[in-house]
């Protein structure tokens, strides 16, 4: 069995769903290696296999799940004897990242062990739910969604490491300080400051939860903000760039070609064609 979903529009900033599925795999069933553009979870129904990625290799049973990050090469094999039945969500947006680093989940510990004092079955049962409805149910399904990511993390509390230890306290600090202050100038120095803490040990700290800087979590962000932007309103590319932090247009526009291939302007013409032919 194999079922999938694709959600043609995400306009969602903050936790884009873009497919989500099911599948009962054959015995010794291979997946990879392969790379993602956007975190894939599964989460494992019944059945075994084994998650491969630059860290390891790690056994999956029925009730866990493992995370696969953006564009890192992984593999995944359902066991010879007892094959894996998971469901599978892919995700992207501006709290995808904290919502498995408040799961535990990193690339160095990709595997989702659940508290098996925590009611388990009602994540799987949210997750039951995103599955059985087709992408005509789009809200229904982005409220489930929030709804099983909360029950994972809930799940995870207390598992391990109490969440706020002083290294999360110090992330979050950060985090909060870019989310609410991207539209002024901010560098790693200065979100460090604030933080009470050096540039080096700040630049740990996010390597270690997201797999990137904080120079970068910061321009992803304001890259997020602007594609909203340019996405949902007709506001001008300066406005669009001074919006996300950025002095002049043409700073902006170089930061955006970088990251995207092609200008603000040429990025809002294609989306809107896209909109238009999907009509």
């Amino acid at each position: 069995m194999h079922k999938t979903f694709t959600l043609n529009h995400t306009d969602n900033i903050e936790l884009n769903l873009y497919q989500y599925g099911e599948e009962s795999c054959h015995k010794g069933h291979r997946y990879g290696p392969a790379v993602r553009q956007h975190y894939l979870f599964h989460y494992v129904i019944s059945g075994t296999g084994t998650f491969y990625s630059e860290s390891g290799a790690f056994p999956v049973v029925a009730g866990e799940g493992f995370l696969i990050h953006p564009h890192d090469v992984t593999t995944y094999c359902a066991d010879k004897k007892d094959p894996w039945h998971y469901m599978w969500l892919e995700v992207d947006g501006l709290i995808a990242a904290r919502i498995f680093a408040e799961c535990h989940l990193s690339r160095q510990s990709p595997i989702y062990r659940p508290n098996l004092n925590k009611d388990n079955v009602s994540a799987l049962g949210y997750l039951r739910q995103i599955v059985e409805h087709g992408d005509e149910h789009r809200l229904k399904v982005q409220g489930l969604c929030y709804l099983f990511f909360s029950t994972l993390i809930s799940n995870t509390h207390d598992q391990r490491a109490p969440l706020r230890d002083d290294k999360t306290r110090h992330l979050q600090k950060a985090i909060k300080k870019i989310e609410n202050r991207y539209h002024e100038p901010l560098s790693v120095e200065s979100l460090a400051a604030y933080c009470n803490i050096n540039r080096s040990y700040l630049c740990r700290l996010f390597k270690s939860a997201y797999g990137i800087g904080p120079k970068a979590y910061l321009l992803n962000f304001r890259m997020s903000i602007a594609l909203s932007l340019l996405k949902n309103s007709n506001t001008a590319i300066k406005v669009v760039g001074i919006s996300v932090g950025y002095e002049n247009q043409l700073h902006f526009s170089k930061a955006f070609k970088k990251m995207h291939g092609v200008s603000p302007a040429k990025w809002r013409q294609k989306y809107l064609s896209e909109q238009q032919a999907a009509r």
